[in-house]
This record gives C-alpha cells, structure tokens and sequence, in this order.
C-alpha cells in the first residue's frame, strides 16, 4: 500500500482499486423483521447547490422520522451497493424509512467536501422528506459508520437549533479525532483489519493541509459545542485502531450532558457492522445497536434493557 508519507500524491486510479475491492459474500444481519423488499427500494438523486448526490431510499411501515446513513470507508471509498446491507438492517429493524448517501470521495474531492455533502444533504432530506416518502415527517436522525459516523457527527453539530436538527444519531466505530498518538493506534497497529498506516493514508487522501486535521468538521471531537448534540448510540469496536476515537468521544460527550447508550465490543474489529452475516458476536452487536437505536426512535430509550456503559 502506499505509504502515509506519499499519500497527499494518491493516484486516483489506485483509489479506484481500492472502491473495487468489496466483500462478495452475503453479509446481511439476520433481523427481527422481514427484508425489505425491493419494490420498497429505489436509486434517487438529491439536488445540492452545484451539485447532484445519488442517494438510495428504503421505504420503512413507519413515517414518524427519516434516517439519513453515511456510509464508511475512510472517506476514500464505499458506495451505495457496498453497504446496502447495512442500510436495509436499518431500516428493517427501526422501521423507519432511510436514505442511503454517496457522498464526494477523496482524493478527487478533498476536505471539507464530503462534510458539505454530508450537511447539505441532511438539510434537503427534511425539507423534502414528505416527498421522499410519501408523507413522513420532517423528522430526522443521522447514522453512519466510520468515516460516515464522522460525517453524521458533522452533520448533527452543523445542523443544531436549526429546523433540520437529527433528534438522535447512530455512530458505529466512529472516526472522531485524527490523533495518531491515541493508545489504540499502537495497540492495534497491525494485524486486526484495518492497520494504523491504512488510517493515516486515508486522512492524508482526504485533508489537504496537516493543519486541517484540528479542524472541528474534521475532528468533530475537538468542536466546543457537544452539548447541542442529541441523544446517541455509540458502538465501536475493542480491536480498533480507532477504538480510542470512540473513547474519547464517548468521554467528551458525557462531560457535555449528551444522554449516550455506548457499548464496546471487546472480541470485534473495525467494520464488524458489515459482518454481521459471518459472525455470530458481529450480529448480536448489530442486532443490539439497532434495536437500541429503534427503542431511541420511539421515545422509550430511558427504558432500553441496555445500561449505558462506560468505555474503559
């Protein structure tokens, strides 16, 4: 792989590679309700200023609010299709209609452009909500996980007292901070997936200047206002390079008054959302994530069977 060091010279064709190296296998988490089925899915476009995402709606039996997921892939790769499995577990177990999002990848569009696409979008789902989904409220929650959680956490803060607030996020091993010198970068370095030097290539495709990496919108960890976040489940991984970026947001949220049921999955490695058809402690995880943030949904998340965790 191309060194860290050289990554700010990332060829766009070996970045192509990588958006072509996807899991073939079925990775769908069994769920507590039936699939969606494809009738109820369907490819769109949202119509930003200047220009046009493609998105994926799920069509959900209930319409009280919209989930908007960003997908992972260290903001370099992933599409629709590369996790359309997570999306459809979404909606399959929250219930809740959600728009799958393709936003700007690195290094063709570098930072801030997939955290613009990520605010702008979330604005133009409330405000098109009813249309999109035949009725449904113009209620909105953010999900994503990885670089996705990044940019869902982005969103959240950028959208705060505004109309188009999310009234609650899901964030799965969520990339929060950027800092290299964080324990699990070292601990999990090599060997568990995802490796610390794969991290650091994928930051230095997407930022353009190192002095962006104390950027808020890139590190939404370092923002000062936390406190307008909404209720959050976070869920990472106790295998992960970025296993700290969760702590520590874990930490800075509590600290700010933001009500969080996180969990810490001791045996699994990043990404474990998307094996959730190969592994049966990948799928108790992703059962029990989305479940919790159903139960969220629905208002009753004082009373979720899950007691909010504190990260060690």
């Amino acid at each position: 792989m191309t060194p860290a060091s050289a990554a700010h010279e990332l060829d766009p064709r070996i970045a192509e590679v990588l958006r072509t190296v996807e899991v073939k296998a079925d990775l769908r988490a069994p769920s507590a309700g039936p699939p969606v089925a494809d009738p109820l899915v369907r490819d769109d476009i949202a119509p930003l200023r200047g220009r046009s995402l493609p998105i994926r709606l799920y069509q959900g039996p209930r319409d009280d609010c919209v989930i908007v997921f960003f997908h992972g892939g260290g903001f370099v790769k992933g599409d629709l299709d590369s996790h359309d499995a997570q999306a459809r577990t979404l909606c399959e177990v929250t219930g809740r209609p959600v728009v799958s999002v393709q936003y700007r990848l690195a290094p063709e569009h570098r930072f801030p452009s997939a955290y613009e696409d990520a605010v702008e979008v979330v604005r133009w789902v409330h405000e098109n909500a009813g249309t999109l989904f035949d009725g449904a409220a113009a209620r909105i929650a953010v999900a994503g996980n990885s670089a996705g959680a990044n940019l869902a956490l982005g969103a959240a803060l950028a959208l705060a007292s505004s109309p188009s607030a999310p009234v609650a996020q899901l964030l799965v091993c969520p990339f929060a901070s950027g800092d290299p010198t964080l324990p699990s970068r070292t601990e999990f370095a090599e060997g568990f997936g995802l490796t610390s030097r794969a991290v650091e290539w994928f930051i230095e495709a997407y930022v353009s200047d190192p002095a962006q990496r104390q950027d808020p919108r890139f590190a939404p960890v370092l923002s000062e206002d936390l406190d307008v976040l909404p209720p959050t489940v976070l869920f990472s991984a106790g295998l992960d390079p970025l296993r700290d970026d969760a702590r520590v947001l874990l930490k800075r949220l509590r600290a700010s008054g933001v009500h969080v049921l996180a969990s810490e999955e001791p045996t699994l490695p990043h990404g474990y959302f998307k094996y959730a058809g190969l592994s049966e402690a990948a799928k108790d995880a992703v059962v029990r994530m989305n479940t919790a943030f159903r139960d969220l949904l629905d208002d009753r998340y004082a009373d979720v069977a899950y007691p909010e965790e504190e990260l060690k």
